[in-house]
């Protein structure tokens, strides 16, 4: 996985190839989102699904290896609430 983000993924940014989006911790545009058909739940890879749908209506990705956010922690209440968000996922 490591050589996915640090190569793969950087390299294809660099030179504004496609490369698909993994869901985690990316930041999309609204617009190209709208224009590529929104996140569809018919597939087990939403993800991957609208990126290559961003992609053939002409959007660019790039990945951003050094990006620093401040992470505000939720900690869950209880033993159940934990469990009802596995559920979802």
């Amino acid at each position: 996985m490591c050589f996915h983000f640090e190569v793969e993924q950087q390299v294809n940014g660099a030179f504004l190839n496609f490369f698909g989006f993994n869901g985690t911790a990316g930041v999309w545009r609204i617009k190209a989102l709208e224009e590529s058909g929104g996140w569809l739940e018919r597939t087990t890879v939403e993800d991957m699904d609208i990126a290559v749908r961003a992609h053939l209506n002409g959007w660019k990705f790039i990945f951003l290896n050094d990006v620093k956010v401040l992470l505000c922690y939720y900690q869950p209440i209880s033993i159940a609430s934990i469990a009802s968000v596995n559920i979802v996922w």
